[in-house]
């Protein structure tokens, strides 16, 4: 078990420096993807080259003919760095900037409209968004069910919010999240639920409502539930799988149910005050790294073993000096 537990802890370190490569890796892709400003640094390059060839090729001109090249030099290379990269590299800021507020438009528009047609198109606006860098997304208020986000090739949700805390009767105050698959998604530092702006009052009030959702090998470093009411209207198995039995006496394992935070990253994640029913965190990287101060129904989680279901109800009993 320890040996398992020391492999979960370091494929999920690996992980996160491949998100941290695949950033660099996609800011470079996005920041050169400019026509104009590759058509700039192509012509400063050939520029460049065609000089030096020039000053090595013929000795004769290197007196008289190169002084006067390299002024006309600098005063092209001064129009490609000012006209053809910084103005162009604005310009394009410029434009991502309303596409991507043209995409979380289309979010706003579906948010609530819970069909094939509205899925659809949010899953299309969130890739288009994610194409043009951006990650922390807009989701306050939606209500969506029977949805994969990797299915629509949606790697990240990094900084993403979906419950803000607002109340009072706009169509920010509820999110729904039903049978919502987040697997092998980046949800660091996503706000599933900011706080339960009435937990105070001791009212079972519900904002943020997370049901029968899949987590599986998803990194939720440092994401928050608080507040919300995270439900699985099935009990899960008592075994992970079968034993079976081999020639020659040896025994096989076959793992033929996998929890819904399976291999999920949870260092630094938040669930205080959440109402839970039915959690599985068995296979969970990092349980004991949460904060699960005044959360409710974890009687009825599961865990890898008694010992941390034990301590998790310990941290649950904590006072929670944020919501006092």
């Amino acid at each position: 078990m320890k040996k398992f537990r020391f492999g979960r802890l370091f494929s999920g370190k690996v992980r996160r420096m491949k998100h941290q490569a695949s950033r660099i890796r996609f800011w470079w892709r996005r920041e050169f993807d400019e026509p104009t400003i590759l058509l700039s640094a192509a012509i400063l390059a050939v520029g460049i080259l065609v000089v030096i060839g020039l000053y090595a090729a013929v000795p004769d001109w290197r007196e008289d003919f190169f002084p006067g090249i390299f002024v006309e030099f600098n005063g092209m290379l001064f129009d490609v760095v000012v006209f053809g990269i910084i103005v162009a590299s604005f310009v394009r800021r410029m434009e991502r900037r309303q596409e991507r507020q043209r995409q979380q438009e289309i979010i706003d528009d579906f948010k609530k409209w819970d069909t094939e047609e509205g899925r659809l198109r949010i899953g299309g606006a969130v890739r288009r968004i994610n194409r043009l860098g951006t990650t922390s997304i807009d989701f306050a208020g939606i209500e969506i069910s029977d949805f994969s986000f990797a299915d629509h090739d949606i790697k990240s949700l990094r900084g993403s919010t979906f419950y803000d805390g607002n109340w009072g009767g706009d169509s920010r105050d509820k999110v729904k999240l039903h049978r919502i698959d987040f697997s092998y998604v980046d949800c660091r530092d996503v706000v599933f639920s900011k706080l339960n702006p009435l937990i105070g009052l001791g009212l079972n009030a519900v904002f943020a409502e997370v049901k029968d959702c899949n987590f599986y090998d998803a990194d939720l470093s440092k994401a928050s539930f608080k507040g919300a009411h995270l439900e699985w209207t099935t009990e899960h198995p008592d075994e992970l799988g079968v034993w079976h039995e081999e020639e020659g006496g040896r025994h096989s394992f076959e793992q033929t149910y996998y929890s819904p935070f399976c291999n999920a990253i949870l260092n630094g994640a938040s669930f205080a005050d959440v109402r839970f029913t039915n959690a599985d965190f068995r296979e969970a990287v990092g349980v004991l790294e949460c904060d699960f101060t005044g959360a409710k129904g974890l009687e009825t989680c599961v865990f890898d073993d008694e010992n941390t279901k034990i301590a998790v109800l310990e941290m649950s009993k904590r006072p929670n000096i944020a919501s006092c």
